[in-house]
């Protein structure tokens, strides 16, 4: 068996350290013995140290919850504008489409009586050189109605469904309407095409640029005096004019029209 041996120099040492602090547990001193004064001297910044770093911890943590409380309600904030925003812009497109039919209204009062006002819900103006409207028979449209843009005309209806018609633009290459142009006498043919133009004319009518193309209504469609375009510089094909047409209407821009009823004819 092994036995350890204190070394009695080792030993008084301890036994000296024992005494000085039983001593100084024993010794009395303002707030407390010695020992008490000694402990609370070393742990008070440790006491400190830990309730700082608590607080941190927990200011992080109320943190954490505000930061995600927060970036929620951003979401919900921005879900909100979203629709803020294209309510705006449907409010901002009727806005500007009742503007149209109020100008579109007071243009043509005579013609707006008997007139069926409709609204351009689809167009295929580079294609097919058509738009839809959202009127039809229920409403009053017949096949061959003209349709009146607050520019100028647009082209006729070429189908009818219950509550839809087709229109067919002045600019499709099918389109034709008798036309003249105000101060020329002659009257013409205004065909459509990637560029409508007046045909017709006697040989080498002189027609300047800038003058107003009218419709003449012998063709039993389009009512007489309504506008078509404006004249481009004629050319000579011949001996006979062509007369290129600027249309007055553009489809791209046009919200709201009037649906005539035809000026000769009407079909189911």
């Amino acid at each position: 068996m092994v036995r350890l041996r204190l070394r009695p120099d080792l030993a008084l040492v301890l036994v000296c350290a024992g005494l000085y602090v039983g001593a100084a547990a024993q010794a009395r001193m303002a707030g407390g013995t010695a020992l008490s004064l000694a402990v609370t001297t070393i742990s008070t910044p440790l006491v400190a140290l830990g309730n700082l770093a608590g607080e941190t911890w927990e200011d992080l943590w109320q943190g954490r919850r505000d930061l995600r409380a927060t970036l929620a309600e951003l979401e919900r904030v921005r879900a909100e504008a979203g629709e803020l925003r294209r309510s705006n812009q449907l409010l901002s497109a009727e806005l500007a489409m009742l503007r149209q039919g109020s100008r579109l209204l007071a243009a043509y009062p005579a013609l707006a009586e008997h007139a069926t006002v409709a609204r351009v819900v689809a167009r295929d103006i580079v294609r097919a050189h058509t738009i839809l409207l959202d009127r039809g028979r229920a409403d009053g449209v017949r096949l061959d109605s003209p349709v009146l843009a607050e520019s100028g005309l647009l082209g006729r209806v070429e189908r009818v469904q219950e509550h839809a018609a087709r229109v067919q633009l002045l600019s499709h290459p099918a389109a034709a309407a008798a036309a003249r142009v105000v101060g020329v006498p002659p009257e013409g043919l205004l065909v459509g095409g990637d560029q409508p133009r007046l045909t017709g004319l006697p040989p080498y009518t002189q027609v300047a640029v800038d003058q107003p193309v009218v419709s003449t209504g012998s063709e039993g469609i389009y009512p007489a005096g309504l506008l078509f375009g404006t004249t481009l510089e004629s050319k000579l094909e011949g001996i006979f004019t062509i007369v290129p047409v600027r249309l007055a209407a553009q489809p791209a821009e046009v919200m709201v029209v009037l649906v005539l009823p035809p000026a000769g004819r009407s079909a189911p």
